[in-house]
């Protein structure tokens, strides 16, 4: 949606990043609370679950950010509501904190140095598979966590300060376990791509990405290469 002038207002002064996060937001008669979609000193866009009432546009209106950082504290910030989508918002700040500052400036650094390097966190609860494939995944120049149960995955993920680029999820775990787990990572990662890791030589139908982990040609390495490369596809219906 536009503001009252059919404009779209100029809201990129300032560099964005996309740390996890919640903001809450609050007007005199709305509140709403989301998940960051990206954020700089300028501004930030929300994900939301329902959609902000226009009337909130141009209205100036108060904030809370925490990062899901292990000592994550909540900023308070007011701004202007730009932009509202059905379900986003995008907020302009007024004069940000100097504390603030800071903390984007180190979260930014810690972007540019985390955007020089892959990170996989991979699922298996096979030991011997489990470290193959972190062994391919590291010669292919990335950096591996590597977990053998859902509840340790869930853990280090939340003690990501940015989404991983890859999810890799095994079948070794029980059928309903390993889907229950897709399925989290689905709704709550969904910027990283999920990765199925099995045994089967030949790729299944309807999955979006898949890794076998049979490797008689000793080509494991570039064939996470060319995964790692692989744009998204959408899982059929």
């Amino acid at each position: 949606m536009r503001n009252d002038g059919g404009q779209r207002p100029e809201r990129r002064n300032s560099t964005r990043m996309a740390p996890k996060g919640t903001v809450s937001i609050r007007s005199t008669d709305y509140d709403v609370r989301g998940r960051l979609a990206n954020v700089g000193t300028g501004g930030l866009c929300a994900i939301t679950l329902v959609t902000v009432p226009d009337r909130l546009l141009d209205r100036t209106i108060e904030l809370e950010i925490r990062f899901d950082t292990q000592h994550g504290a909540w900023i308070q910030l007011t701004g202007r509501v730009m932009r509202i989508g059905a379900t986003s918002i995008a907020v302009a700040f007024d004069n940000v904190p100097d504390n603030f500052e800071a903390l984007i400036d180190e979260t930014l650094t810690a972007s540019h140095q985390r955007n020089r390097v892959i990170s996989i966190v991979l699922v298996d609860a096979t030991v011997e598979r489990r470290q193959r494939i972190a062994e391919a995944f590291r010669a292919a120049g990335c950096a591996v966590v590597d977990v053998s149960t859902p509840l340790e995955a869930i853990v280090r993920l939340g003690e990501f300060h940015f989404e991983p680029d890859v999810i890799a999820i095994a079948d070794s775990l029980p059928t309903t376990i390993s889907g229950e787990l897709r399925q989290f990572v689905a709704t709550e990662h969904p910027r990283a791509k999920m990765v199925t890791i099995g045994d089967d030589a030949i790729e299944p139908e309807g999955l979006a990405h898949w890794l076998s982990s049979v490797d008689p040609g000793g080509n494991l390495a570039k064939r996470v290469r060319l995964l790692l490369l692989d744009p998204r596809r959408k899982t059929p219906d």
